[in-house]
């Protein structure tokens, strides 16, 4: 396998101006360099400030990281390989069902489903950054303007930032968005999450708490309206829980770096589940609140071709789900693919274009995916609840081997290829053989 992403440097360079300095912004950053660009990050919070909770690395991620220099030794040493889903009921704890990684699909599938701390992630991106080039400005984006000879970022301090491209990285509660896509885009969905770091230790202390989950598995506790979700690894320092309600509550909205205390999940309604994950989460010292709106997807490209959105900024895949964070790679990876061909002016708006296609449908299918995914774990109980659960039981039968000989749940089999949709794509192979089909068009 390659180390790197693609090998092309563009013969003609331009400077890209990325405002977010996340996981998606630095991913484009890295990208973009990598392709001989400029790229400069405009980031309101120091990069080097602590932050919490974990991030899903998906096979079609994980492809893609391993060919970055040095993420391949980091994700041995950082990383927690999941072996399979695990699915609980949330008020007993019990098991239901299971989806297992089997080893000679990860196999075929060249990459593993991880888990990585969402820190240390975007601590190794920055220091990937830093080796390519990348310059990091702190200062929050005030405006951003088209102008005759490319594009403008204003900073609150009064700066004025000059570039051929705006990227606009800077997540769910993006200021670029609105240059981009109608405020009056189609939200679909409103639902609330909340994240919850608790200290892995406390693990070793109650052989209650261990009961919860096994090691190495992604354990996801169906209650009703609600679930939660988390992977425990006991090599990590915290263990990361998410609670997700397909429905809108009352809740607090928050970035990523915002914590507040527990009484902030007030608006969801624990009384259902185990004893053990509720005393569980009262053990966590905060947590981070999410208003997620899903929305239609609309254009992600502005200003005549030269402004760009990625990750979340560009599309609403649920944030505490399994895919956004492997979405916003792919954004910079066909970004970054595309722009290593560049030879002329003219070619910008044609390369923009031809991101917004190539991602388009890949989101808007992953949307709606995950949004499912998370009804069906989340049912009121009732009648449709107890037919999901019927169907995950025959995954613990003695004799189950996978989903494709599972005849008689069409649910399962249908979600298992959902799954293998999503991991066997590649973002790289994807602009390659746009390139192989339509370069001579714009050459």
């Amino acid at each position: 396998m390659s180390n790197q992403t693609h090998q092309l440097e563009a013969s003609l360079k331009i400077k890209f101006l990325i405002i977010g300095g996340g996981i998606s912004g630095l991913a484009c950053a890295y990208t973009l360099s990598a392709s001989g660009h400029e790229a400069v990050i405009v980031e309101e919070c120091r990069i080097e400030e602590k932050t919490e909770g974990s991030i899903r690395s998906p096979p079609n991620m994980t492809r893609i990281l391993t060919r970055w220099p040095g993420m391949d030794a980091f994700l041995d040493t950082h990383a927690t390989r999941c072996t399979g889903l695990s699915f609980r009921r949330g008020d007993t704890g019990a098991p239901v069902g299971a989806m297992k990684f089997h080893d000679e699909i990860m196999d075929e599938l060249e990459a593993e489903f991880l888990v990585v701390q969402h820190e240390d992630l975007r601590r190794q991106l920055y220091l990937l950054c830093l080796d390519a080039g990348v310059v990091f400005i702190h200062g929050k984006a005030e405006n951003i303007a088209k102008e005759e000879d490319g594009v403008s970022v204003t900073l609150k301090d009064g700066r004025n930032l000059h570039g051929d491209l705006i990227v606009g990285a800077d997540g769910h509660n993006s200021f670029t968005r609105p240059f981009v896509m109608s405020e009056s885009a189609e939200v679909e969905h409103v639902v609330s999450a909340a994240n919850i770091s608790i200290p892995t230790e406390i693990f070793e202390k109650d052989d209650e708490f261990r009961s919860l989950c096994r090691p190495n598995q992604f354990t996801i506790w169906m209650g009703s309206g609600s679930s939660l979700t988390g992977t425990f690894d006991p090599q990590c320092k915290t263990f990361n829980l998410s609670i997700c309600s397909p429905t809108p509550l009352d809740s607090a909205d928050s970035d990523m770096y915002d914590n507040y205390d527990l009484s902030a999940l007030q608006p969801f309604d624990l009384s259902g589940y185990d004893p053990r994950l509720q005393r569980l989460i009262k053990s966590g010292g905060s947590c981070r609140p999410t208003v997620h709106k899903v929305f239609k997807q609309d254009d992600v490209v502005g200003f005549d071709g030269s402004l760009v959105l990625v990750g979340d900024a560009a599309h609403s895949i649920l944030i505490n789900g399994s895919h956004n964070s492997s979405m916003a790679i792919e954004d910079a990876v066909t970004l970054g693919t595309l722009f290593s061909h560049l030879s002329d002016r003219k070619q910008i708006p044609v390369f923009t274009e031809t991101y917004e296609e190539l991602r388009q449908s890949r989101t808007d299918e992953t949307r709606i995916s995950e949004y499912q995914s998370l009804v069906q774990i989340s049912l009121p109980h009732g009648e449709l609840q107890q037919l999901r659960d019927d169907s995950l039981l025959l995954t613990l039968d003695a004799a189950f081997d996978d989903f494709e000989n599972c005849e008689s749940s069409d649910l399962l089999v249908q979600a298992w290829e959902q799954y293998l949709v999503v991991f066997s794509y590649d973002a790289s192979e994807a602009v390659d053989n746009w390139w192989s089909k339509w370069s001579f068009t714009v050459e």
